[in-house]
């Protein structure tokens, strides 16, 4: 392009969602449960500062913002999600939701 070499990756990121060039969807999968895991983690410290949070509140955390980022894109990488390996990481961080609501 422009008389310049043009470099291959392997990933690259698109409207949010990380592709790779197998089509995958492995990296997309790791990086929102990084994503998750973080946002989950600065829930905790800010619930304990204030002596924790409603049910209420966490339902609405939960919904405005946990799901979203689970489910962003959904229609695109469906299938990664059915391998048992990808599926595993999805249960794992809704576990640690669990335990971090109640």
């Amino acid at each position: 392009m422009n008389y310049k070499r043009l470099d291959q990756t392997e990933k690259m990121k698109y409207l949010g969602i990380h592709l790779d060039n197998k089509f995958n969807f492995n990296s997309h999968i790791d990086q929102t449960l990084a994503k998750l895991i973080t946002l989950v983690n600065m829930l905790s410290r800010t619930a304990k500062l204030q002596w924790g949070l409603g049910h209420k509140a966490l339902k609405t955390i939960y919904e405005g913002a946990v799901v979203p980022i689970l489910t962003y894109g959904a229609p695109i990488w469906v299938e990664a999600i059915r391998k048992n390996k990808n599926l595993a990481k999805y249960k794992r961080i809704q576990g640690l939701l669990n335990i971090k609501i109640v």
